[in-house]
This record gives structure tokens, C-alpha cells and sequence, in this order.
């Protein structure tokens, strides 16, 4: 079994913990630590800032920064940690994920859009596999599927800090709403709904998320629908419209003109030329 003593590089740690358990000094080491919570609730506390986890949540601890968690709630919580050096991913890779990269050197949370969750869920299982019963193969294919991992969260993932200032704490409203409009953007999203959702006012909240995120609630509904929509034209053969009713958008032509507002061509036009761009 690898474990911190033994080790290539990468390895992995599967617990469950009471909700009651507390990690009662904070650490630090200089690999990074990949933190995924399957059940429960608990609280990351890095550099004196608390970081709220809720199934399906990610966290990222960077290297060198002082750390610890709290487990909290009433059911059993199901948490795996990845531990790895960033070397271990390779030159190639490092060089062709610049911005991935640039995400893992900041301690943060990441909120996963559900369409990601299942697909971690499985790798992560498989990197178990080979961490608790190694041979030969066993840690360069960790390495391959950790990979597959980090991938499904640039494609899934909304790294929190990106999107808000949590220099001075994180505002528990803002990511309630952050994170419903995670799980819901293919549906129909309202202002009144989603602040009836996180208990505040439709007035209050749209000024509260404008001020915290520098979006108004539509353009930030926007941003996770176009986000989703270009992993969509690059992964799948659905037609422009199939993917505009996917990610939301109740109008073929309204997706087309945010998208072009965006990214300034066409859906047709990124795609076809994200697909020539792959073969050069």
C-alpha cells in the first residue's frame, strides 16, 4: 500500500470520520492536498479563513500552507485525500495546463457542477484500487487516472476564489447561491427563486452578489451556462440548439448571441475551429 512513508510522488487516504472528530493541530507539508467529501459536512480551516464543505464539494491545500479540518453534522462523513507532488504530473502536462496548475497553488474550495460528480467518483475509486493493492503498474497509472481527475474539474469545476474575494472570509449567502446555480443551470433559474432558496430578498441578494462577485445574478447564470456549453460543443456531437436547451438557454438564438457576445464567434464557428486547432 503507498502511503506518506511510501510513495511515488502521489498516493491516496480514504476515511470515514464521525462528525464529531476534530483534527486538533494544523499542518503543512509540500505536496498538494486534493480533498474530496463524499458525505457529510465538515470545515476547512487554512491561514485563518474557514472553508464550509458539503458533499461533492473539492478542496484544494496548497503546498506550505498551514491547515487543518472539523467534521460537523449528523451523519458519518466519507472524505478521500490525494496527496501529490506537481512534478509527478509531468513536464508535458504542467506545460500544456498552465492555468489548471496555476489553480492548484492556491488553497481553495471547488464546488463541482453535477454532471462531474459521478465521473470523480469513479476515478477516484480506481486511484484506491491501485494505491491499496500496487504492482508494477500501479503508480504511473495513478498518475494517468489523477489526470482524468483534474481534467473533469476544469471542465466541472467552479474554483471558488475565482470567482469571489475571500480575502477578508467567504460570504456564506453568495456561495448558497453560487452552488444552486450549479446543480440547476439547465433548468429554468430565477432571481426571486434562488433568493427565496438562500433566504434573503430577490433586492437584497442581486446587490449582494453584484457587490461580492462583480456580476449581476444573470450574467453570473450566463457565465456557468457558456461555460458548460463550450465543454459541450468540444466533447459532443449535439447540434447548436440540442445544446442550448441543455445548458439552459430557453431561446437557440438568445445562446448564439451570448455566445458571440462571449467569445466573440459563432457556437458553430469555436467549434469547428477548436477542432481544426487539435489536429495542427
Amino acid at each position: 500500500m503507498y502511503s506518506e512513508k511510501n510513495n511515488e510522488g502521489i498516493f491516496v487516504e480514504h476515511a470515514v470520520r464521525t462528525p464529531t472528530f476534530r483534527m486538533n493541530y494544523e499542518h503543512l507539508h509540500s505536496y498538494v492536498e486534493f480533498f474530496w467529501l463524499k458525505t457529510g459536512y465538515c470545515t476547512y480551516y487554512v491561514n485563518g479563513k474557514e472553508f464550509h464543505l458539503s458533499p461533492g464539494d473539492i478542496f484544494i491545500a496548497a503546498p506550505g500552507e498551514s491547515h487543518c479540518t472539523r467534521y460537523e453534522g449528523t451523519v458519518l462523513c466519507e472524505r478521500t485525500v490525494i496527496y501529490f507532488d506537481l512534478p509527478v504530473l509531468g513536464e508535458e502536462y504542467l506545460s500544456s495546463h498552465s492555468d489548471l496548475i496555476r489553480k492548484l497553488s492556491v488553497s481553495g474550495k471547488v464546488l463541482m457542477v453535477k454532471k462531474g460528480l459521478d465521473q470523480i467518483d469513479t476515478l477516484i475509486q480506481a486511484m484506491m484500487t491501485e494505491n491499496n493493492i500496487p504492482d508494477d503498474y500501479s503508480s504511473e497509472n495513478m498518475v494517468l487516472l489523477f489526470k482524468q481527475i483534474l481534467l473533469w474539474i476544469q471542465r466541472y469545476g467552479i474554483f471558488i476564489y475565482e470567482q469571489v474575494d475571500t480575502s477578508t472570509g467567504f460570504d456564506e449567502d453568495i456561495e448558497a447561491t453560487m452552488r444552486f446555480v450549479a446543480e440547476n443551470y439547465d433548468s429554468l433559474i430565477t432571481l426571486e427563486e434562488t433568493a427565496d432558496r438562500v433566504s434573503l430578498s430577490p433586492t437584497y441578494l442581486s446587490k449582494k452578489f453584484k457587490l461580492v462577485t462583480g456580476k449581476t445574478f444573470s450574467e453570473y447564470v450566463n457565465f456557468i451556462r457558456l461555460r458548460q456549453a463550450t465543454q459541450m460543443l468540444l466533447t459532443t456531437d449535439d447540434s447548436v440548439t440540442e445544446i442550448a436547451m441543455k445548458c439552459g438557454f430557453n431561446s437557440g438564438n438568445y445562446f448564439k448571441d451570448c455566445f458571440k457576445k462571449k467569445f466573440g464567434v459563432s457556437p458553430r464557428t469555436y467549434r469547428t475551429q477548436s477542432k481544426n486547432h487539435s489536429f495542427e
